[in-house]
């Protein structure tokens, strides 16, 4: 599965992919100069944003890469060169990638004071898990409800793993997971995006807020401070996959849609964790709008 059709994965699944694709392009390239590879570039990390559009990281990331090439053609640097300085970017990219996620999973594994509580999550955000398997290190044996995350089933994926990691929990359909909130102690989710509006991350993630604050549990989002960036980044989309993944032999007159993520307010949200902190709602917007996009990037 390449990067670009990836939507059983996490953000941070992804966004690897979207590094050993750049790697890869990278080899292949036959750009004479650091000037002529930036232009080839700059039209391929096109192509990877609109691939996954929902994707911050996959945004970030292609504002690093066009920032190392733009160096390389500012020192007048080689083809093999700016080649060079995008591959060894990448490594430190997936390095840093993996610190700023246990560091948010640490922090989040911090707001669970109490052995056997249960912690309500959909999807497969591999903060999510780390979090999870941290706080069961910590001691707290904590127990899992998970909703199975239709159309494809993530949730299935992180139940299991949770399973294998030593930690019980339900599997519950979608629409059973607002009803079974109250016996939850805390929620968490991922994100594929922090903007200034809101969080946008996988569809069912906006009933799962609302019940929440009916039953007074409070919604934390796991995300590291790359996924942040300004509602009003025209690249930042949340578009409608195929809706074969709904029902792939629909009746005649039967008009599947599929709209795999959405927007959750930062009403109905209690923190953002980040890597070292829990950022209020008003921080966050502060933070979102203060990562903006390379113009060339952020027009989509």
């Amino acid at each position: 599965m390449t990067f670009e059709n990836d939507r059983t994965s996490g953000s941070s699944g992804v966004a690897l992919g979207f590094l050993a694709a750049l790697e890869r392009w990278v080899e292949t390239d036959t750009s004479r100069t650091a000037a002529a590879l930036r232009v080839t570039l700059l039209e391929w990390l096109r192509g990877a944003q609109a691939a996954q559009p929902t994707m911050a990281l996959i945004h970030q990331f292609a504002a690093r890469a066009l920032e190392v090439a733009d160096s390389a053609a500012a020192r007048e640097d080689s083809a093999a060169d700016a080649r060079k300085a995008i591959l060894l970017s990448c490594i430190a990219e997936r390095a840093d990638l993996a610190t700023q996620q246990h560091g948010v999973a640490q922090t989040a594994a911090g707001l669970v004071t109490e052995r056997d509580s249960w912690i309500a999550t959909l999807s497969a955000s591999a903060a999510v898990r780390e979090a999870f398997e941290i706080a069961l290190k910590l001691g707290r044996a904590p127990r899992a409800l998970v909703a199975e995350s239709r159309p494809l089933f993530e949730g299935r994926h992180l139940a299991a793993a949770l399973t294998t990691a030593g930690i019980p929990g339900w599997l519950v359909v979608d629409a059973a997971l607002p009803m079974l909130l109250s016996g939850a102690q805390i929620a968490w989710i991922g994100a594929d995006a922090v903007t200034d509006r809101g969080v946008i991350n996988k569809i069912g993630s906006f009933a799962l807020a609302l019940a929440a604050r009916e039953h007074s549990v409070p919604v934390y989002v796991l995300a590291m401070r790359r996924k942040f960036l300004p509602a009003s980044t025209a690249a930042l989309k949340i578009l409608e996959i195929s809706p074969d993944e709904v029902w792939g032999d629909a009746p005649a007159g039967v008009r599947p849609r599929n709209v795999c993520y959405e927007l959750v307010p930062f009403e109905l949200i209690r923190g953002i964790v980040v890597e070292d902190s829990v950022l209020g709602t008003s921080e966050a917007r502060t933070v979102a709008l203060d990562r903006a996009l390379p113009d060339e990037l952020a027009r989509g």
